[in-house]
């Protein structure tokens, strides 16, 4: 069989297949076409993930945030990702803040961070910079300083976590939010409570 009749046929069948599958390594069937190609080797290795992004090292996780610089800029010790380090990964939170627009609204959250929440979060910066935002601001004064709150707004925000805080969840039910998500919404604020969010 030629060679072009083969590459159709094998064309063919690459486009039938579902997604899933087209994610394995056709590097070793297109070997025989050519030399072989080289996997990156600037990976960090299982046992050292964590990869300097200054100086590429490579460093355990056990060497983040633990007081003393491993990377040569000092990265691996820098407050917001050692503060991200012990909150909810940053795609989980803003999974978590898009599933409550794509329930109730694009102005939903303005019950929690106020009126520039409005708009699915648009005039924050939208609901990456938000998740990044919780995920990086060591306190909620941090967090309101690094997406331009206003005052009010961030005393309102301070008195729904200190309700989690306390354990009235009233004054969540006050906002609208419904008895099935009440769970939620406090595991989820309380996460960040308890990662000194309100220090």
């Amino acid at each position: 069989m030629s060679k072009i009749i083969w590459f159709t046929l094998f064309g063919v069948l690459f486009a039938s297949l579902p997604f899933s599958v087209l994610g394995i390594d056709l590097s070793r069937l297109y070997g025989h076409l050519g030399p072989p190609v080289q996997k990156r080797s600037d990976a960090c290795h299982p046992y050292e993930p964590f990869k300097c992004p200054g100086d590429g090292n490579c460093i355990s996780i056990q060497y983040l945030c633990d007081g003393a610089p491993d990377c040569s800029d000092g990265y691996d010790e820098d407050m917001r990702l050692c503060t991200a380090a012990k909150r909810p990964p940053v795609e989980e939170t803003a999974s978590f803040l898009q599933s409550l627009l794509s329930s109730h609204g694009p102005n939903y959250l303005e019950k929690l961070f106020g009126g520039k929440a409005r708009d699915a979060l648009e005039p924050l910066g939208g609901v990456e910079k938000v998740a990044i935002a919780l995920s990086e601001s060591q306190t909620i004064e941090d967090f309101g300083a690094a997406l331009h709150l206003m005052r009010s707004d961030l005393e309102h925000l301070r008195s729904v976590f200190m309700a989690v805080e306390n354990g009235d969840l009233g004054m969540l039910k006050s906002l609208g939010i419904k008895d099935s998500e009440l769970g939620d919404v406090k595991f989820f604020l309380e996460k960040l409570v308890n990662t000194g969010f309100l220090d």
